[in-house]
C-alpha cells in the first residue's frame, strides 16, 4: 500500500463530505479499503526505525483516524438531519450501518408523529365530547327547572280552582278609607287600584284582610 496515495485519496472525500450539504458515494467496498487501511497503519510495527521515520508513520498514522472519524461522524450528523426532516437519500451512496441508522429514524419518527396527531385528535374529540355533555346536561337542566316551574304554577292554579269549585265565593261591599294598590282576589280577578271613597264588592276574604288592615270599611246595607 502506498500511504501517501491512500491518504490523499481519503482526505479528498473528507474535504467533499465537508462541503456539500448532499452525502457523498460511500459503498461498503470502499469503507472497507479505508478500513483495512486504517488497520494496518494503527497494528504496523518495524523494528530499527529512526527517528524521522518514526515520526512520519506517526504522523499518517494521528491524520488518517482523525479524517477517518470524522468523515464517519459527518456522515452521521447528515442521516441525523435528513431522516429528522423526513428527506429521502440515495441508498446505493450510504453503508449498512448508515442505511438502517437512516431507516429506523424516519420509522421512529413517523411513528411518533403519528401518535402525536391520534393524541391530538383524541384529546379534540374528547374536548368536543365534554362539551356536547355539557351542554346536555344544562339543556336537561333548563328543561327540568322550567317543568318544575310548570308544575308549581299548575298546582297553583289547581288548588286555586279547587278553592272555587269546593267553596261558594261570598262578597262584601266596602268603601276605600285611603288609596290602595291593585289586589288578587281569591276569584283570580284583579281589582283596583283604589282610591279614598272608593267602593267595591271584593270577595269576603279579601276584604276581611283589609278591614283589619283598615285600609277599608265595610258598608252594611239595610
Amino acid at each position: 500500500m502506498d500511504l501517501q496515495i491512500d491518504y490523499e485519496k481519503l482526505y479528498q472525500q473528507w474535504l467533499e463530505e465537508f462541503q456539500q450539504t448532499s452525502l457523498t458515494k460511500l459503498n461498503q467496498e470502499l469503507f472497507n479499503y479505508y478500513k483495512e487501511n486504517l488497520n494496518f497503519i494503527n497494528n504496523y510495527e518495524e523494528e530499527n526505525l529512526n527517528e524521522l521515520k518514526d515520526h512520519l508513520l506517526k504522523s499518517y498514522k494521528d491524520n488518517l483516524n482523525f479524517l477517518f472519524n470524522d468523515f464517519l461522524k459527518l456522515r452521521e450528523v447528515k442521516i441525523i438531519n435528513f431522516a429528522l426532516a423526513l428527506k429521502e437519500i440515495n441508498l446505493n451512496n450510504v453503508i449498512e450501518a448508515e442505511k438502517l441508522l437512516y431507516q429506523n429514524l424516519v420509522s421512529t419518527i413517523k411513528g411518533f408523529k403519528k401518535v402525536k396527531s391520534l393524541s391530538l385528535f383524541e384529546q379534540e374529540s374528547r374536548s368536543k365530547l365534554e362539551g356536547l355533555i355539557e351542554s346536555e346536561i344544562v339543556t336537561k337542566k333548563s328543561i327540568a327547572e322550567v317543568s318544575i316551574s310548570n308544575k308549581k304554577e299548575e298546582t297553583i292554579v289547581s288548588e286555586s280552582n279547587k278553592v272555587i269549585d269546593k267553596e261558594k265565593i261570598d262578597y262584601t261591599l266596602v268603601r276605600f278609607l285611603k288609596k290602595t294598590p291593585p289586589l288578587v282576589g281569591i276569584d283570580l280577578i284583579n281589582y283596583g287600584p283604589f282610591e279614598k271613597e272608593d267602593i267595591a264588592n271584593l270577595p269576603q276574604k279579601n276584604a276581611k284582610i283589609l278591614i283589619y288592615e283598615k285600609f277599608v270599611e265595610k258598608i252594611e246595607l239595610p
